[in-house]
């Protein structure tokens, strides 16, 4: 599995240029911007399976 960064980053072209803190409300994950987690896409480079995890 490869780490391709944030997963909210992925959601428009200026996603990545959010404040992490705004975007951290949107993540999938209702507890990131409490627990200050990072929510993160893994991607399968063999099969393309996705997955995302906090870090």
């Amino acid at each position: 599995m490869r780490d391709k960064g944030r997963v909210a980053d992925f959601f428009d072209d200026y996603s990545p240029y959010l404040d992490i803190s705004f975007t951290d409300l949107v993540d999938g994950d209702p507890d990131s911007s409490i627990q200050g987690e990072c929510v993160h896409l893994f991607v399968c480079e063999k099969c393309g399976f996705q997955d995302i995890h906090s870090t």
